[in-house]
């Protein structure tokens, strides 16, 4: 079984970050409107909506914003492979030579 990267725990933790504050924040939307009745429960109702709306589509911006940095930063940090200099093939890290042209990286 692979090793999952601490990087990788963190980013798993920060997208269970947001879901958790969407369905927390949907959840007290329920509650904004408790003891009201008649024309101010409609009001009430209708403006929490459309605070949950903009709440929710706020949280999705930076859920998706974040996750797009973290992505980019994933990428980056992975250095399990390099790029041989002569023929571009991926080179496994600690491989002191290039198995398809040879080149030697220790060699300058």
């Amino acid at each position: 079984m692979r090793r999952i990267r601490p990087f990788s725990w963190f980013i798993i933790i920060v997208n269970l970050f947001f879901l958790y504050a969407i369905f927390s924040g949907l959840n007290e939307t329920s509650k904004s409107c408790d003891g009201l009745s008649g024309d101010d429960l409609n009001i009430c109702q209708a403006g929490t909506a459309i605070g949950a709306g903009i709440g929710v589509f706020a949280l999705v911006f930076f859920w998706v914003l974040v996750d797009l940095i973290l992505l980019i930063l994933w990428i980056v940090s992975n250095k399990k492979a390099r790029t041989c200099p002569a023929c571009g093939r991926k080179v496994k890290v600690g491989k002191t030579e290039c198995e398809k042209c040879g080149h030697k990286f220790g060699v300058q």
